[in-house]
């Protein structure tokens, strides 16, 4: 047999891992993926910033730019349809399920489920694909993520001190390329031809386009405003923790305290976080040992809406707004003045003009958020003897949410009213309150041991039990006396509304696993969870079985290959089990109600009808792996073939009006998820002083609906009448819309569209000359929803990371990146800047648009209204979002003697961020989540572009 020693310090490399129940150290990576803290990426903010492209088969994206989101997970594609979809997060051994819902109040925005932890008190992080995720039953048909956080467990004696700082700054990515005030004006005369009845009317509202220089109000548009650069700023990023550790032979203590700023790249956002982490462990005899851990985090921050709203997202105010026009009024000398310009266009006063003014709405728009997190675990474990432990485990986690936003203008008129079946809405106020509560029990007995000295056996069972509670109540009100009043006590009564919802939702589970090796050339294991929730109806089984099963040959210790020099390591590895989704709402199998406003008083009614057969979703899966080193570690490789299919997949079927309710879920889907995961490390260059190290993984990805039921495909409609559609054979959630083919060049061709006759809409209204060719599927005439067709996905066929790494003298130079291939994106902010079909600004592309007959473009013609349609969803904006990014280039010194007497060793970085993307994508930034929900991947509602980050920073031992 032949021993290679590798450092621990290796680059990428662990021995230690966290598994289910237990940590492990000398294990080999068979069916999880593993990233310690030495391997984090320098300056990362936050855990899913440190795991981004570093687990493979896991895809880690971005929500935005917005302070705070945090980033969308997803363990090989969608697996479920209204169930929650991210893998199941571990932390500490406990269950850590906040809340990923969407806020209520502002808009476009959900926050980062780990921001309440610093990614310097994270020790470990594991990726479970396999065999063991089974031990958690009917949560992890996801996979499961285990977190392991630095704790009080270090065998040296000594008290240390520890400091882990960086401050830098964030900018904003690229600008949309938007028409300025000479390219506007042009627009302006088109499109006011087709709003006006002549041009005398027209030229009266618009004078400033005339050749008379001596009308009185010219000097309101005289300008030529970059409306994106005003709303910008060059954030502060600011990250520090201390940490002291130490203790004796009976207890040890860890103690962490920290503050994190991070300045949002638009004006006057932020989000602060004050944290710490307390961890103690006791030897109370040689039998028993007692160790505790609370995180305790205080956060609140300064936000702006986002996505789809008009009046109030300050990105598509910036868009649209005309750049002949001032931020701030001004005299009639030109002098700008301190308040803010208004939303109508300069002088004009008709309504079908108006936008907001992006610099109020960034100015005096208010969107607040502040948290108080708690995190606890107690610990016990007991050993009567070698082979035998008990251990038990207390979790606690509560988490209390205030949000608000305030909407302004009525002292000012300079954001647009919002406007609904109640009036106008001048100003608004939305104030709530979500606070969550989980507790957590776990009981679990081991044993091992080993006989003749080839013969390995591990036994383990026992019990855990999640309680957790939900709670959320908000209130809304509009058109309080002025905007100096900003409560729910000074709204009108006419529109206002109160909702909110207290759900529980309780997992208990019993679990077994037996593990057996042998003479370190075969092992076989078997894993077994019989567990409940509530969320399944009362009228089906509570409890459900979850069994694996799973073997490997450790190859290279077979004769055969035992005495191969070029083989280090080398396991053929195989496991088939079972897994289940029971995160759900409760209130799918039961009835439930929500708030609704009735003639300006708010009632409830009835939101479902319920199936009380609803059980939990079955995901099978079933993993091939080979796992090898050759020449001295120089190579290091994994592949592995993965094949799930999810079967009793719940899905929302629409119901007829006569039950009061428009959905009734069922368990009658199933999805297909195969493809593989490959990592590959190579080291070409190693000697004692220089050493260059080349790596990445892939992860092929095929993504299908298998069933639906009685039915074979269901549509769902967003917001802006764009569709995505789940049908089997597709893609869930593909997008769904008429295929545009150019534009009508000549009326003649236009007139004799089909069958010597034009084209008509589904309203009866011509296609002609300049409008958007829509491809007429069946052939009948008319464009509408027979002629929709499937326009591809946010499914990526290929994801994955690939670094390189310079190693010299204590210095080191890191570049990673990311990628993404095959992907679409629906970009909706592209819709309304291409649409030539109000008086906003429009992108510069409108500037190829249709203005004459025989002239051939692929922009339509400017109409105001579009009665036409050459806006509805289509191919126009489906887009290639695949990308290459650069994810990070850091250049890093390691000491580890002594300086000064002070320092122990320590490392100082600078690193820069996001700073380059190669795509055709034409949005801000390819990489971008709307929400934590799987419908709204690859939906691009004008959320805040990712900024580029530079930091400096240093960890440093005292």
């Amino acid at each position: 047999m032949k021993i290679i020693l590798v450092p621990i310090t290796s680059f990428k490399y662990n021995e230690t891992a966290v598994l289910p129940f237990r940590i492990v150290d000398g294990v080999s990576p068979e069916g999880f993926d593993n990233l310690a803290k030495k391997d984090f990426t320098l300056g990362s903010s936050s855990i899913d910033k440190a795991i981004q492209g570093e687990l493979s088969g896991l895809q880690v994206t971005s929500k935005s730019g917005m302070t705070g989101e945090g980033a969308y997970l997803a363990l090989h594609g969608i697996q479920t349809l209204v169930s929650d979809n991210m893998p199941l997060v571990v932390i500490n051994g406990v269950p850590y399920m906040p809340s990923s819902s969407e806020s209520q109040l502002i808009g476009g925005y959900s926050r980062s489920i780990f921001r309440a932890f610093n990614i310097n008190d994270i020790q470990n992080i594991t990726l479970l694909k396999g065999a063991e995720a089974s031990l958690y039953g009917s949560l992890a048909s996801n996979g499961v993520i285990l977190i392991e956080t630095d704790g009080a467990t270090s065998d040296d004696m000594n008290t240390k001190i520890s400091y882990d700082g960086s401050f830098g700054t964030n900018w904003r990515g690229k600008n949309l390329p938007l028409m300025n005030a000479s390219e506007y004006k042009s627009y302006l005369s088109d499109i006011g031809m087709t709003y006006y009845n002549n041009m005398e009317t027209f030229f009266n509202d618009f004078s400033f386009l005339s050749p008379d220089e001596s009308d009185a109000f010219n000097y309101l548009y005289q300008y030529d405003t970059d409306w994106q650069s005003v709303l910008y700023q060059n954030g502060i990023t600011t990250d520090h923790l201390v940490r002291v550790e130490g203790g004796d032979a009976i207890a040890k203590y860890d103690i962490s305290l920290g503050y994190m700023r991070d300045e949002g790249v638009l004006k006057n956002t932020f989000s602060d976080r004050f944290h710490t982490q307390i961890n103690s462990n006791v030897l109370v005899s040689k039998k028993l040992e007692i160790g505790a851990t609370i995180g305790l985090a205080y956060m609140n921050g300064r936000y702006q809406e986002q996505g789809l709203s008009l009046e109030t997202n300050p990105l598509l105010a910036a868009y649209r707004r005309a750049p002949v026009l001032s931020p701030y009024k001004s005299d009639m000398y030109g002098n700008l003045l301190e308040t803010y310009a208004g939303y109508n266009f300069g002088n004009i006063s008709n309504t079908d003009f108006i936008v907001s003014n992006p610099m109020s709405i960034i100015g005096s728009l208010s969107a607040t958020q502040r948290q108080y997190d708690v995190n606890m675990r107690t610990n016990l474990v007991y050993k009567p003897t070698t082979h035998f432990q008990l251990s038990g485990i207390f979790g606690l986690y509560y988490n209390y949410d205030q949000e608000g936003i305030f909407i302004p203008g009525i002292n000012n008129s300079d954001i647009v009213p919002q406007f609904d079946a109640f009036g106008s809405s001048k100003n608004a106020v939305r104030q709530g309150i979500n606070e969550q509560f989980n507790m957590f029990y776990s009981l679990n007995g081991a044993y091992n041991t080993i006989w003749n000295g080839i013969h390995s056996l591990e036994l383990r069972a026992g019990t855990q039990a999640l309680m957790t509670s939900y709670e959320s109540d908000m209130g809304v009100g509009r058109n309080t006396a002025n905007d100096f009043y900003q409560t729910l006590s000074d709204v009108q009564s006419i529109g206002r509304y109160f909702s909110g919802y207290d759900e529980k939702w309780n997992w208990l589970s019993f679990y077994a696993s037996a593990g057996y090796t042998y003479s370190d050339l075969a092992h076989v294991a078997f894993n077994l969870s019989a567990d409940g929730a509530s969320s399944t109806g009362v009228n089906t089984s509570r409890f459900g079985l979850f069994p694996s099963v799973s073997g490997k040959l450790m190859l290279n210790h077979f004769s055969l290959l035992q005495n191969a020099k070029s083989i280090n390591h080398l396991t053929l590895w195989i496991d088939y089990g079972k897994t289940g989704n029971s995160r759900f709402s409760n209130n799918y199998g039961r009835y439930y109600y929500v708030s609704s406003l009735y003639q300006g008083i708010a009632g409830i009614v009835r939101a479902n009808v319920p199936n009380t057969e609803i059980k939990w979703e079955n995901n099978t899966k079933m993993n091939v792996g080979l796992d090898g080193a050759f020449f001295n570690n120089r190579v290091n490789a994994s592949f592995l073939l993965y094949d799930n299919r999810a079967t009793d997949v719940l899905m929302a079927r629409s119901e007829s009006s006569l039950y009061g309710t428009g959905f009734h879920y069922s368990n009658d889907a199933a999805i297909d998820s195969r493809g593989f995961d490959a990592s590959l490390q190579v080291i070409p260059v190693y000697t004692k002083k220089f050493k260059w190290i080349l790596g990445g993984n892939v992860t092929r990805l095929v993504n299908k609906v298998v069933s639906l039921g009685t039915t074979d495909e269901f549509i769902s409609t967003l917001s802006d009448n764009a569709t995505l559609i789940t049908r089997v054979g597709e893609d869930p959630y593909a997008f769904y819309g008429y295929v545009a083919d150019g534009v009508w060049a000549t009326t003649l061709e236009a007139r004799n569209a089909h069958e010597g006759k034009p084209l008509k809409n589904r309203n009866g209204v011509e296609f002609k000359a300049g409008d958007v060719r829509y491809v007429d599927q069946n052939n009948d005439g008319v464009i509408n929803d027979d002629d929709r067709v499937v326009l591809g996905s946010a499914t990526p066929d290929f994801y994955g990371s690939a670094y390189s790494r310079f190693e010299f003298r204590g210095f080191a130079l890191d570049f990673n990146f990311i990628y993404s291939l095959g992907n679409e994106a629906y970009n909706a902010v592209r819709r309304i800047t291409e649409s030539s079909s109000d008086f906003s600004n429009q992108s510069t592309a409108v500037m190829r648009r249709w203005t004459m007959d025989g002239q051939l473009t692929d922009m339509p013609r400017a109409k105001w209204n579009d009665q036409v349609g050459n806006n509805d969803f289509s191919s126009r904006w489906i887009e290639d979002a695949s990308y290459l990014k650069l994810h990070d280039v850091t250049l890093s010194y390691t000491f580890t003697h002594k300086v000064w007497n002070l320092f122990h060793g320590g490392t100082f970085y600078v690193t820069g961020q996001n700073l380059w993307c190669l795509t055709n994508y034409l949005g801000a930034d390819p990489e971008f989540s709307y929400s934590y929900s799987a419908l709204m991947q690859g939906v691009d509602y004008a959320k805040v572009s990712l900024p580029r980050t530079v930091k400096v920073g240093v960890n440093l031992q005292f």
